[in-house]
């Protein structure tokens, strides 16, 4: 076997992301096959594990990114792979099969996740990059904690005991792990406030509340911290891009796009039982290109009005026939499917150059012949 060139490692931050992106519809698959028999049911622990193992991946491919450095590829496709997970996750949920939490209360969470992607691509044409805040960083983690919750509770439902155990030690360990770390470094781990702060409320709930209102104030407290995470880029971020005077038709066609798409499809969930799959195929590849989307507007290659609006709102069209015509429900839907996946397929091809890092490359090598030449 051929050795590993040192300094490189055996696997990549990006080969575990991508590694992360494809067990997600075993997931979904998994919760729809669990449905309502929560208790003793093997599908649901099975999502259960899953949906840990996947969530563990982050952290693997973040230290491998720090370690080793990160490149655009990996900037793009990780935030990808966090919303397309909590997609694959929540979505189910919100399926009356499943029917853990509200349609509307999960379709509101995604509509910020559109929006706000759809205002950062307009900022990153005008340079006025907002950064990104530490609370925005607590919303991802707190999305993704809370899809293991809420199916730890109905597993655990008949089990209070052991659930009151389990939340008590995920309080009680993260302030062990700060006063530790603190001890050592003498630096205060934020993460670990942050993790008991928002256990503690669960854990009363659980202690004097029934399962169902648990879950339900979970669900609009990560809705909740998901909006006012991003109120910095609604109030700061939109007040300077009115103030600028430029606001063009391709702004207008992406953010009526990312109110459109994710309402519609979780009507299309909501009033059309068993099409689920049309849904999670627009969810993700439309999560997927807004943030190809950012990355070419801060290179000024962002896709023309006309481009993104035909695929835009020919997939919301698809969508409302969906809903207008049930008995051709799923001929709409999977149109609609069909559309997102050839013209976010088209986008990314014809981004390619600027997250498979080539113009980094080609760059540095017209410097190099540069410094060859004068020397």
């Amino acid at each position: 076997m051929r050795p590993v060139p040192a300094g490189k490692p055996l696997i990549t931050a990006n080969q575990v992301t991508v590694a992360r992106l494809i067990p997600m519809p075993l997931l979904s698959w998994l919760i729809y096959q669990g449905g309502t028999g929560y208790t003793g049911n093997w599908y649901m622990w099975s999502a259960l594990i899953a949906g840990t193992l996947i969530g563990c991946t982050d952290w693997v491919d973040g230290m491998l990114a720090r370690k080793y450095g990160p490149t655009v590829l990996g900037g793009l496709l990780d935030p990808i792979a966090d919303k397309v997970f909590v997609a694959f996750a929540y979505v189910p949920f919100a399926d009356d099969t499943v029917g853990l939490i509200p349609a509307w209360l999960c379709a509101l969470m995604f509509v910020r996740e559109f929006f706000i992607t759809a205002l950062r691509s307009a900022y990153e044409q005008r340079d006025l990059s907002l950064k990104t805040s530490y609370l925005a960083k607590v919303k991802t983690w707190t999305q993704m904690q809370g899809i293991g919750v809420m199916l730890l509770f109905p597993l655990l439902v008949n089990h209070r005991t052991g659930l009151t155990i389990f939340l008590a030690v995920v309080v009680a360990l993260p302030l062990v792990l700060l006063v530790l770390q603190y001890v050592r470094t003498k630096r205060v781990w934020r993460g670990a406030i942050v993790m008991s702060g928002a256990v503690a409320p669960i854990l009363g709930l659980h202690l004097y509340g029934d399962m169902d209102v648990t879950i339900l104030v979970i669900m609009y407290a990560v809705v909740a911290l998901t909006w006012v995470s991003g109120i910095d880029y609604i109030m700061i971020g939109w007040r300077q891009l009115r103030g600028r005077g430029d606001f063009a038709l391709s702004d207008g066609v992406r953010l009526l796009g990312s109110v459109l798409i994710p309402c519609l499809c979780f009507a299309v969930l909501v009033m059309t039982p068993g099409l689920p799959w049309p849904v999670f195929t627009v969810l993700a590849f439309e999560l997927a290109v807004g943030g190809l989307d950012n990355l070419l507007s801060h290179h000024k290659a962002a896709t023309k009005a006309l481009a993104w609006g035909g695929r835009v709102l020919g997939v919301s069209a698809l969508l409302g026939a969906a809903l207008l015509v049930p008995s051709q429900s799923s001929l709409f839907a999977g149109a609609a499917a069909i559309v997102s996946v050839i013209g976010v397929a088209a986008e990314f091809w014809r981004g390619r150059d600027y997250f498979m890092d080539k113009r980094i490359r080609d760059k540095a090598l017209r410097q190099a012949a540069a410094s060859d030449s004068q020397a």
